[in-house]
């Protein structure tokens, strides 16, 4: 019984750590391909305005709206800020670049670097799923000789 048991535990622990490393996986490249786009170009250069401030929340995210420089291009109301901008508090501006309905400092704000990292984090936790996964295959097998 206790050797059904640790392998249905470790069964389970091997299905969380895929689900996180393709998760992990998935995220980092949403924020490191936009990220990376705007870093070398991409994008609308205008300014962003904070309508609503992070209080008491220094990793919180703010939100404003963007006007580009073009005129003939849209604003966005209720964007978020994808990086470290300087505007922080209610009415702040800040030059910014938008691209894919997000507003980023115009040097891209390192989002495709961190983007990056925690891609390579999941990479890494697929990589250690894998070894698991062929661990407990080849004691099964020897197991059953």
């Amino acid at each position: 019984m206790d050797d059904r048991r640790s392998r249905v535990q470790a069964a389970a622990v091997r299905w969380v750590l895929l689900v996180t490393a393709l998760l992990l996986l998935l995220v980092g490249a949403g924020y490191a391909i936009p990220g990376w786009s705007v870093a070398h170009g991409a994008g609308t250069p205008g300014v962003f305005t904070v309508t609503k401030e992070a209080v008491d929340c220094g990793r919180c995210v703010v939100e404003g709206t963007f006007t580009p420089d073009d005129p003939a291009r849209p604003s966005l109301t209720g964007a978020n800020v994808m990086g470290r901008l300087p505007a922080r508090l209610l009415g702040e501006r800040s030059p910014a670049t938008a691209y894919a309905d997000h507003v980023y400092p115009p040097d891209g704000g390192h989002a495709w670097q961190r983007g990056l990292a925690v891609a390579a984090t999941g990479l890494a936790a697929l990589a250690l799923w894998l070894w698991l996964a062929l661990r407990a295959r080849r004691r099964r097998r020897a197991a059953d000789l």
